[in-house]
């Protein structure tokens, strides 16, 4: 990604997903967003419609590998 106005901010942000506060695999609830992740289903990073996102907790995020689906993890929100 260049430099610019939306360096350090997810295409999944800028697309107008927010992350979820339960996990769209399990429906484990948290306040912590820090436990979450975004996947993009069909496994494309630019393929930001919200029927291609999902809120995934870290516990699924093993899962998913595990289970051999092939949903791919969006651009993570920079620290700062």
């Amino acid at each position: 990604m260049a430099h610019g106005v939306n360096h350090g901010i997810p295409r999944w942000f800028r697309a107008g997903y927010r992350m979820k506060n339960q996990c769209d695999k399990c429906g484990f609830k948290s306040i912590h967003a820090e436990v979450f992740r975004v996947f993009h289903v069909d496994a494309d990073l630019d393929n930001c419609r919200h029927s291609n996102l999902k809120t995934v907790c870290a516990n699924c995020v093993s899962i998913l590998s595990k289970d051999g689906i092939i949903w791919r993890q969006g651009d993570l929100v920079a620290d700062y």
